[in-house]
């Protein structure tokens, strides 16, 4: 294991309320309503794709949704920056100390994953930041993980992915990548070449190498 490619919202950082509220208020400005099947169906974006379900729903604009949305969590993000998830500050201290390389791999766009790293201070922390603006498909397609793991000139099999949500595990997954899902909001199914976990507290960088070696292992059987 030589990498740790980390999904954003719900992942790294606590943001899924804030979305929500955003994307609440959002419909309501266009006349329409905003349920918890919209956003179990929002959860883990892509944010374009998110914008066009609520423009169909609302028939309205997707385009002005997409920047209603945007603003909303840029100036949250900025004026009230989200806290960790439990767990992630000692495995980025430890991960850094062990020299293992990390990458942010988000389906939000550049200017939130840049407000939200620096806004925070975890910008320190990631030498490759890979969101929806960089590629011409991102989550649920592979293309973001096998991005992050080029970026890094390595296999993907030295890495590490983290995820919460369906659309962030089909992407890791499907690059062929062993991945540790923590979800909170949604239910997933195990999945081969994955371990679900409740959350970060507790994990540790010698545990992470001993599943990652076991999951290798998964994959090289596929």
């Amino acid at each position: 294991m030589r990498a740790l490619l980390i999904d954003m919202d719900g992942t790294l950082v606590e943001t899924e309320t804030r979305w929500w509220q955003a994307e609440i208020e959002v419909m309501e400005r266009h006349g329409s309503t905003w349920t918890t099947d919209d956003q179990n169906q929002a959860i883990g974006g892509p944010l374009q794709a998110v914008a066009d379900y609520m423009a169909a729903k609302a028939n309205s604009d997707a385009k002005k949704m997409y920047d209603e949305i945007v603003d909303a969590m840029f100036h949250s993000f900025t004026n009230n920056p989200p806290v960790l998830q439990p767990g992630w500050a000692e495995v980025l201290e430890e991960a850094v100390k062990e020299k293992l390389k990390i990458a942010l791999v988000t389906a939000s766009n550049r200017l939130l994953a840049e407000a939200l790293l620096k806004s925070t201070n975890l910008d320190r922390y990631f030498e490759v930041v890979v969101t929806s603006d960089d590629l011409p498909r991102t989550k649920p397609h592979p293309d973001p993980y096998l991005h992050a793991a080029k970026s890094f000139g390595l296999d993907v099999l030295e890495c590490l992915a983290f995820e919460d949500s369906n659309t962030g595990i089909s992407s890791s997954l499907a690059a062929g990548m062993p991945t540790i899902a923590v979800p909170e909001r949604v239910l997933l199914d195990a999945r081969r070449g994955m371990r679900i976990f409740n959350g970060m507290k507790g994990l540790d960088i010698p545990y992470l190498r001993q599943v990652h070696k076991e999951l290798v292992k998964e994959w090289r059987k596929v």
